[in-house]
């Protein structure tokens, strides 16, 4: 089990198994990733790569009022986002590591 810290709120959880994030925002805001392939060109060589990406998800799932402590609540939501996909891009090489081998083992 391996527990990586993005933020006060945020971390992303390993069981070995896969990734997931956690995070204290409430119920109604889900904080996720998803791994993505796109097929590239080297221009080079014309040879064709499939290269991964790892990308973040946020969405409200319930019900979130414009006034008072709901839009505080969103704001905060949000912000935390922030943070969280600016850590996915600046560690994008490994947690793509981590991503395809949750268990911390390295094959040999």
């Amino acid at each position: 089990m391996e527990i990586r810290q993005v933020s006060d709120s945020v971390a992303i959880y390993s069981d070995g198994q896969r990734l997931q994030v956690i995070h204290n925002l409430g119920d109604e805001f889900i904080l996720d990733f998803d791994f993505q392939t796109e097929e590239v060109v080297n221009i080079d060589d014309l040879t064709t790569h499939v290269v991964g990406d790892i990308a973040p998800i946020f969405k409200v799932s319930g019900y979130c009022s414009r006034s008072g402590e709901d839009m505080y609540r969103l704001k905060w939501a949000i912000h935390q986002f922030e943070i969280f996909e600016q850590y996915l891009n600046d560690y994008q090489e490994d947690l793509l590591d981590w991503w395809q081998n949750p268990g911390g083992e390295n094959g040999n």
